[in-house]
């Protein structure tokens, strides 16, 4: 389909209005009100060697410490699915998935995500693939190297009590 352009209206005139604002009136049409530094633009889940990844399983914001404090024990970082972001429990830095980051991690352990196609495009690269999930039929569950059927809850704590404290 082409568009048609119409033909210029030459029996339109216009006149030109110069103005000089002084270099008080351009400071004063805008202010910083706050500078806000997003520490969570800091995380760097492509560098790291072992990722824990919250989804929907997790259930809410505050739930996310439990994977924070794995992540320390094993020296890793927390990811998240697009679910758990856009559910405003964790900031975007740390979606893994096709909206978000592609990792190559060592070992990624997924924390109740479902492994929806979108998630697994960001994350099916890395060596090592363990998934927790109540649901044995989740995607993720059939694409993991180690596939837990199991409440988070319950197994992640268990594995934070095996591992030794430094």
């Amino acid at each position: 389909r082409v568009m048609q352009v119409p033909e210029p209206d030459n029996s339109r005139k216009g006149k030109v209005i110069k103005e000089k604002l002084e270099d008080a009136e351009k400071s004063a049409r805008k202010r910083i009100l706050e500078v806000i530094h997003d520490s969570s633009q800091t995380v760097k889940l492509s560098d790291a060697k072992f990722i824990v990844t919250g989804g929907r399983g997790m259930k809410g914001p505050e739930n996310f410490q439990l994977l924070r404090d794995f992540a320390k024990l094993v020296g890793g970082a927390v990811g998240a699915s697009r679910a758990a972001v856009d559910a405003g429990w964790i900031p975007y830095a740390h979606q893994v998935g096709q909206t978000g980051q592609t990792v190559q991690s060592k070992v990624y352990m997924a924390c109740g995500v479902s492994g929806q196609i979108q998630h697994l495009v960001g994350m099916q690269s890395c060596d090592f693939i363990i998934a927790i999930n109540k649901d044995p039929d989740a995607p993720l569950m059939h694409l993991a190297d180690v596939a837990i059927v199991g409440d988070i809850f319950e197994v992640i704590p268990k594995l934070i009590n095996e591992l030794p404290k430094t």
